[in-house]
């Protein structure tokens, strides 16, 4: 909901109408055109004059023509009240302006200049912090160039967050709130239910101006990773996101809808060991100018894992939340780096002596298996890891023929104490001949 004024001064020269007026024998000039704060939003201007005389009131602005901005009768008194607009509030501080009260006996008289400065859009830092947005404006570098005139104030320029949202309770109406006002130069909006809309109004005794608009949005962030992955291998894990702003709520509408304007935002990495342990982080990545995003690590143990689009601020007027994907757990199973016998190919009455290595290199418990002739694996030896290493020993085996074998490893807790889950080797074959 932008304000601005409704018209602006330039610089230039000056233009001032000539009087038409027939003068009254005996009338006396006039003189002592002064200019006072009536009440809020208005001001008086006066003058002396002896005589009752009809008199037109001008202003005059460098670079316009003189307009007249009202008329008193003959019988009235030498005073005309108007209302700030008349006056044209300006953004530039060099703009000066002076009333002309004209008689139709002399060339009348002007006050004393004024400026009508109200500072306009305004060079912004932003940043969102924990939910809140942080905004300090540049430091006014604006000179006044008449310095104590008579409408001068010294109460400050006060500005107002003017939040839009949606009400609570409906799913797009909007509602327009006005935070506290500050006379700082900095402030904040405190963190919102939602994305919306804020306008910084500035206002002193010349009305109001909108020194800045912020859009803050939220985001519906996808995640995507396997149920499982090897110990120690690496685990690539995929997402994207939406960002979503109110639709149009200077029009009323503040349905959420996907906004086109996606640049390059950081996302973060977050893991917790079990459900009821806290967060921590893993890593960051930047996403692509289409919202998407990828994580690549090394599988430790089971845990869960989040996505964060981080907050942010952007360079067109936008902030953003930060917002979290949903929560998805990997689960581990052992790394295998050997099974196998140590001769596979024996002839019959030798005894074979299989081995095995898997990652972590605990001191948990395998079993050898062979699938026997149902197509059943069934269990042979069972052994203690010893860094991660066990050898089934010499056993007899007198089956003629190729025959399939593996290791089962129970499960174990890696280096990192996260769980691995129990798992097989790989099939690996003994030839009896």
């Amino acid at each position: 909901m932008k304000r601005s004024l409704a018209a602006l001064a330039v610089v230039g020269g000056l233009a001032v109408p000539a009087v038409a007026h027939a003068a009254p024998a005996g009338s006396a000039a006039v003189s002592e055109v002064k200019v006072a704060w009536a009440e809020p939003g208005k001001v008086n201007i006066s003058w002396d004059e002896a005589a009752g005389i009809a008199n037109d009131v001008y202003l005059e602005v460098s670079g316009q023509q003189a307009e007249r901005i009202g008329t008193t009768t003959a019988a009235g008194a030498n005073e005309l009240v108007v209302p700030v607009a008349a006056l044209k509030p300006s953004h530039d501080a060099a703009s000066t302006a002076r009333i002309f009260v004209a008689d139709p006996s002399t060339a009348g008289a002007r006050s004393a200049s004024f400026d009508r400065y109200i500072r306009g859009e305004t060079g912004m830092s932003k940043a969102m912090v924990r939910g809140a947005l942080q905004w300090t404006f540049a430091t006014d570098t604006a000179i006044d160039t008449t310095p104590n005139d008579p409408l001068d104030k010294v109460d400050g320029s006060p500005v107002t967050p003017v939040v839009t949202r949606v009400k609570a309770g409906t799913a797009a109406q909007c509602e327009t709130v006005s935070l506290p006002a500050t006379t700082n130069e900095y402030g904040q909006v405190p963190p919102q239910a939602g994305a919306y809309t804020v306008d910084l109004v500035r206002s002193n005794e010349w009305g109001e101006a909108t020194a800045a608009s912020v859009r803050a949005r939220t985001a519906t962030v996808a995640f995507n990773t396997p149920a499982s992955g090897i110990y120690g291998a690496k685990v690539t894990m995929t997402g994207s996101f939406v960002l979503n702003k109110l639709k149009n709520p200077a029009a009323g509408d503040c349905t959420l809808a996907p906004d086109s304007v996606v640049k390059r935002h950081q996302v973060s990495l977050h893991g917790r060991n079990s459900a009821t342990s806290a967060w921590y982080g893993i890593g960051a990545t930047i996403a692509d100018a289409q919202g998407k995003y990828t994580f690549v690590i090394t599988n430790t143990g089971a845990r869960e894992y989040r996505a964060i689009l981080n907050e942010s601020a952007d360079g067109l007027g936008i902030v953003n939340f930060q917002s979290i994907s949903a929560t998805k757990a990997i689960r581990a199973t052992p790394q295998v780096l050997d099974a196998r016998f140590l001769d596979s190919d024996i002839a019959l009455g030798q005894q074979p002596n299989a081995t095995v290595t898997v990652a972590p290199y605990g001191s948990h418990q395998v079993a050898l298996q062979f699938k026997n002739s149902s197509g059943q694996w069934q269990g042979l030896v069972s052994r203690t890891l010893v860094n991660g290493t066990a050898q089934s020993g010499p056993f007899a085996f007198n089956r003629v023929g190729t025959h399939q074998f593996r290791w089962w490893v129970a499960a174990s807790t890696s280096s990192q104490g996260l769980p691995v889950d129990a798992g097989y080797t790989y099939p690996f074959t003994l030839t009896v001949r």
